[in-house]
């Protein structure tokens, strides 16, 4: 009896650090592959691809933008106009793995075109 009080105790407590690794585990992929996502993110060209899906590894990452409202030249150092022009997009990011969502987040992104030919910001 006193043996099988101890088996019980030990099994329940490998039991319960089984469960808590599990959940370690789960929280260290999402974190990892929100990471993923957010540095990936950050590379697209949102007036090309405003919108999409890409692979990486395992997971996919889809994003959807919408422009705000914000939108106007870039300026130099000395607040002159440049040749490119910046607004603010607002994007919606959701990883999956194995078909299932993993992390949904929502950012800003800073789009830059150009706008002008370096031609007409110079005076002769």
């Amino acid at each position: 009896m006193i043996f099988s009080l101890g088996t019980s105790a030990i099994y329940s407590w490998i039991n319960s650090n089984l469960i808590t690794l599990g959940r370690v585990d789960h929280i260290n992929t999402r974190s990892s592959l929100t990471e993923s996502a957010l540095e990936f993110i950050g590379t697209i060209n949102v007036d090309a691809m405003p919108n999409g899906s890409e692979l990486l590894g395992d997971a996919r990452v889809e994003w959807s933008t919408t422009p705000t409202k914000y939108s106007g030249m870039v300026l130099n150092e000395e607040n002159g106009e440049t040749i490119s022009q910046a607004r603010l997009v607002d994007t919606n990011v959701s990883v999956f793995l194995n078909g299932e969502i993993v992390s949904e987040f929502k950012l800003s992104l800073l789009a830059v075109k150009q706008v002008k030919e370096l031609s007409e910001i110079f005076i002769d």
